[in-house]
């Protein structure tokens, strides 16, 4: 089979490349290869377990995909070659192509822990059935044990911390939970929201080993501290899915990753990658960095799928923001760009405001809740640099007003002078919206430093 465009993956950069391409290049014949059958949507994945009445309603559909014209071949691909310019099928077949886009994603991490392989100790799958296995598991035992405090391993525990009579462990090697996207206030309260919801959490622990006989039992934790477990969820990370790339010849960066230029394009001309199996680059620092967001891939995936058959749309992908947002409890928390520990780690020079205020006016609304900001600037230009939020769930959104501010780099003064839409139950108070408080301490930060500067001579 020969098309024009091949892609090869079915998450969310694969379907958006697949649909870019097509758009934009619509005589061109596009196909897109997908190992699962059954493929889910995989933000939502912990809410499969409890949250949804029934799992299927997470189902990732073919239809977009087919409406477009755009075959699907549910295979997994083996080999590509790119002299002859196809791609390998386990089932033998080759499959052509002009163009190929590689959106592969990730592979869950197994650390090196004892007993790791025993049967009750399940990683976090793409697959329907899979999902919906572990879901009948899960409502059928009571001790629950998660490796690996980020995003996927804490919004799990905070999952099945709602269905009644589980008891649910979750062990982090980090100091805190979700460590590298928050800043210790925010971390902390994380810890109290899941610890009020139930969750047991064991930071600045490893596991040493998963035990029982033939099936998982307990779990010991490094300080000797044992766990009794019915069964055991990984959610200690992931690593690019690159073995097909590079068994290709493609290039590889040191941290394995595929490299892609700014426009997508690998090292081979005519192959581009996207997504998680796809080099990310830092938005300040321009280094490769760990960073795989469901958002960055589509961003990405949309660049390319503009861009195969020449550069039409100029310098789209400025690097990653890391922009997050989350839920544990009723609060939501969110962050973007850089956090005050990646300002220290980067030596920027940079200085941090925070505020806290209510996502209604007056605040004795019924449902009125506490909303925190700290913005990240730069001291001298007032460029914002990032912003980390805690409270209801207009903070998903409003990071995103965040997002765009570093990227656009607009100053907090700007911000202060931001006119804003507001009413009683839909925000807080125009006089004191929480992001332009913190833009307005912020401005009082720098005013202070400067009166500092100019007296710093005759305090000598």
């Amino acid at each position: 089979m020969k098309f024009d465009v091949v892609i090869v993956g079915g998450g969310p950069a694969g379907i958006i490349s697949a649909l870019t391409a097509k758009n934009v290049y619509p005589r061109k014949s596009v196909c897109l290869i997908k190992e699962i059958g059954d493929s889910i949507i995989p933000c939502a994945i912990p809410y499969m377990i409890n949250t949804m009445p029934d799992p299927r309603q997470n189902a990732m559909g073919d239809e977009p995909l087919r409406g477009a014209g755009i075959e699907i071949i549910v295979a997994k691909a083996v080999a590509i070659n790119t002299k002859d310019r196809n791609v390998t099928l386990q089932s033998g077949d080759k499959i052509s192509f002009e163009r190929l886009i590689l959106a592969t994603g990730t592979d869950a991490v197994r650390p090196p822990v004892e007993g790791i392989n025993k049967k009750g100790v399940f990683t976090i799958s793409k697959s329907m059935s899979a999902m919906v296995a572990l879901r009948e598991k899960i409502h059928s035992i009571q001790n629950i044990v998660i490796i690996g405090g980020g995003f996927i391993g804490s919004e799990f525990a905070d999952e099945l911390a709602k269905i009644p009579g589980k008891e649910v462990h979750l062990v982090e090697i980090m100091p805190k939970l979700l460590f590298s996207a928050f800043d210790d206030e925010f971390c902390d309260k994380i810890e109290e929201v899941m610890t009020e919801e139930g969750v047991h959490i064991h930071t600045n622990r490893r596991v040493a080993s998963i035990n029982g006989n033939s099936h998982v039992d307990s779990v010991t934790l490094d300080n000797g501290e044992t766990l009794k477990a019915d069964i055991v969820i990984l959610g200690a990370g992931a690593k690019p899915s690159i073995e097909i790339a590079k068994e290709a010849g493609l290039r590889i960066t040191d941290k394995g990753s595929i490299w892609v230029d700014d426009y997508m394009q690998t090292n081979t001309e005519g192959i581009f990658a996207v997504g998680d199996c796809a080099l990310k680059r830092d938005f300040f620092t321009r280094r490769e960095v760990p960073v795989w967001l469901a958002s960055t891939a589509t961003s990405e995936a949309r660049n390319a799928g503009v861009n195969l058959y020449g550069i039409r749309v100029l310098n789209q992908m400025p690097g990653t923001l890391a922009a997050f947002s989350t839920r544990f409890g009723n609060v939501s928390f969110a962050s973007a760009g850089m956090i005050d520990r990646t300002v220290k780690r980067e030596n920027f020079r940079a200085v941090c405001s925070a505020v806290v205020s209510y996502d209604r006016h007056p605040i004795t609304l019924p449902e009125a809740c506490e909303c925190k900001v700290k913005l990240c600037y730069s001291p001298r230009s007032g460029i914002v640099l990032g912003g980390q939020l805690y409270g209801c769930a207009a903070v998903g959104e409003l990071i995103n007003v965040i997002a765009l501010a570093i990227q656009k780099a607009v100053t907090v003064r700007e911000i202060d002078m931001m006119q804003i839409a507001t009413h009683p139950l839909l925000t807080a108070a125009p006089t004191v919206h929480p992001l332009i408080n913190a833009a307005h301490q912020a401005l009082a930060q720098m005013r202070a430093m400067v009166k500092e500067e100019e007296e710093w001579p005759r305090k000598e």
